[in-house]
């Protein structure tokens, strides 16, 4: 942080960068929350991001990147128009160009701006020279699906530029020719340095960066900070304090689940779960394309429970009450917020052994880690969870964790020390 002699820190004009300036997923809780903790800190906060009727207010809303649909349920012929700014965004370019006319940052920090924007807003910071950092959020730079997923398990097959791997194995929500496409876009921007004006990375886990630095990025240009995580408000009527929450009918324990109904994300392994321990309730929070295949495993498992998509203060309310929560990833989690408001909340917590996942959720310290993918080590994990006294101490343990780690302020700190070395860079 800038500081003046013997007036305290001068605010720092911030440019935070995202395809989506509302609250959609993790990238954006990230984003949104820096956003308030920064501009609670005394900053000037702005923001870049494709307009949306949905979005957030923000001083530079007029300035936003024109709209556009790369979703997975957008037409083809739709898609196909867009092909040419999923590859290079001119139109992001030009919109970065007049927000930087109308208000100069002094840093902008970088989220995920995947083919809504492109990295072609880049090419405008570096010209007026803003120093950029950018958080890995995924490892789009590098991997042509971002998450280095392909077939059921973490693929690293396209280390080395060698995006034609993503053609093969069709990873590009499971379309062989959108891999096709994301292959020509990693090409193209391996060609010209799109990434090139990222002067630090941001890791917000040590997984995260001995992964990044074993694809080649030089350790002098990665730094380490965790997502900061608030705790949220209590539920109504407190969290059950023996940690062996009721169902509504109040004869089985709840076992939690929230996320993307996706592949990648383990939910697969839930009705199996249910099936395994029919003396509880399996709740699954979320939507995503293997809702229709829950579904109609829950028709066989009258246990298993799909409530859909929640507001924030219903799940926040349900996760409190559960007597265990699980996140049984099959990818690299690159930190893991299901895992951390589980523990903010001191819920039993049994999650896969991949990823960033065990920096939050240590083996009999903190949690329970099972092999990703494994169904009986799951099942078995969660039983202890439910029945071992020991499972409250883990919880409590967890909560301590998360809150002296992912406090607040101290992610600020963090933030605002990158920003400086950053700027220093120039």
């Amino acid at each position: 942080m800038r500081r003046s002699r013997g007036a305290g820190p001068i605010p720092v004009r911030i440019l935070l960068v995202n395809a989506f300036h509302y609250l959609r997923g993790g990238v954006e809780r990230t984003c949104l929350d820096e956003s308030r903790w920064l501009s609670a800190a005394g900053h000037e906060v702005a923001h870049f991001a494709i307009r949306d009727p949905r979005n957030l207010p923000s001083p530079t809303a007029d300035h936003f990147a024109p709209a556009a649909d790369f979703g997975e349920g957008a037409p083809l012929a739709r898609q196909i128009a867009q092909l040419p700014r999923a590859l290079w965004s001119a139109p992001a370019a030009r919109a970065m160009a007049g927000l930087l006319a109308a208000w100069r940052p002094d840093v902008a920090h970088v989220h995920a701006p995947s083919r809504y924007l492109t990295p072609s807003f880049l090419r405008p910071l570096e010209r007026a020279g803003v120093p950029v950092v950018a958080t890995l959020h995924d490892f789009k730079p590098w991997c042509t699906n971002r998450i280095m997923f392909a077939r059921g398990a973490p693929c690293e097959r396209c280390r080395g530029g060698r995006h034609w791997q993503a053609v093969a194995a069709g990873c590009v929500q499971g379309s062989r020719a959108k891999s096709a496409v994301g292959a020509v876009e990693a090409y193209l921007h391996d060609a010209i340095g799109a990434w090139r004006a990222v002067r630090l990375w941001i890791a917000p886990s040590r997984f995260v960066l001995d992964k990044a630095r074993a694809w080649r990025v030089p350790q002098s240009r990665l730094r380490l900070l965790g997502h900061g995580v608030e705790p949220g408000a209590p539920a109504p009527g407190g969290a059950p304090a023996d940690g062996r929450a009721r169902s509504a009918a109040g004869l089985r324990p709840v076992v939690f689940f929230s996320g993307r109904l996706s592949l990648e994300k383990g939910v697969r392994l839930l009705p199996g779960l249910a099936r395994a321990l029919p003396r509880a309730e399996v709740h699954v929070a979320g939507e995503g394309p293997l809702g229709p295949e829950l579904a109609a495993a829950a028709r066989a498992a009258p246990n298993l429970r799909l409530l859909g998509h929640l507001s924030d203060e219903d799940l926040a309310a349900r996760r409190a009450a559960a007597a265990a929560v699980v996140v049984p990833s099959l990818f690299y989690e690159h930190f893991g917020y299901a895992a951390a408001e589980a523990l903010l909340d001191a819920r039993p917590l049994v999650a896969s052994r991949i990823g960033a996942l065990p920096e939050l959720c240590e083996h009999e310290v903190t949690g329970l880690l099972v092999p990703p993918g494994d169904a009986a080590a799951l099942a078995a994990a969660v039983a202890r969870a439910l029945d071992e006294p020991a499972a409250r101490g883990w919880a409590a343990a967890g909560r301590a964790r998360v809150l002296e780690r992912g406090a607040p302020a101290r992610h600020v700190e963090g933030l605002l020390a990158i920003y400086d070395e950053a700027r220093a860079l120039a």
